[in-house]
């Protein structure tokens, strides 16, 4: 073999080995910023407050909870005894006014703004002007972006004048509507007035 050959191989098997030892350090760092999904949270609090503003800057929602858990992995995040307080949108220099308090033993928030409640479920009305003032129920689903609101398990609405029962709910807190269905059952209450003296 020629003194050239000898030194071209040589060249040729330092720069392979040079690729190869690149190449290593690259699947390396890889690896030490991966997530590590081991069934614990990303991050935990207790006694938590959280304050979510609209794209205009006008608060939209608060919501406190004894403890909260982050899961980045699964984009999900676990609240135990939640109470979220909805705004109605409004100037942005006027305060804003609370409309609904929707209070539950554990809830689920996904990516999607999607909050599931679970295990005694209560939805408050805050204002006057709503005739829809209560609903209960086990477990319900509320969309933070729209309002909207289902339950798939027994449902009270307690309004002004009357109580009603229903298997299922689909409603919307925004527009302050509820609608029971399936063995919807309600009760009316008169109001009796006192005659003039």
């Amino acid at each position: 073999m020629s003194k050239i050959q000898s030194w071209l191989i040589a060249l040729l098997a330092l720069i392979a080995l040079a690729l190869i030892g690149w190449n290593l350090s690259n699947v390396n760092d890889d690896n030490s910023s991966a997530i590590v999904d081991d069934g614990y949270p990303t991050y935990q609090t207790q006694e938590a407050i959280t304050f979510v503003y609209d794209p205009e800057g006008k608060l939209a929602y608060r919501l406190i909870a004894d403890d909260v858990k982050n899961y980045t992995e699964t984009k999900l995040t676990w609240f135990t005894n939640p109470v979220l307080t909805t705004f109605a949108p409004n100037d942005a220099s006027a305060t804003p006014i609370a409309t609904w308090t929707i209070r539950a033993n554990k809830a689920k928030l996904t990516n999607d703004q999607m909050l599931y409640l679970y295990g005694d479920v209560q939805v408050d009305s805050l204002t006057d002007a709503s005739q829809l003032q209560r609903i209960t129920t086990d477990n319900a689903t509320i969309n933070l972006t729209t309002q909207d609101v289902a339950s798939d398990d027994r449902v009270t609405l307690i309004g002004v004048g009357l109580k009603s029962v229903g298997m299922r709910m689909r409603g919307n807190l925004r527009n302050k509507t509820a609608e029971l269905i399936e063995k919807v059952t309600t009760q009316y209450e008169i109001p009796h007035e006192q005659p003039n003296p």
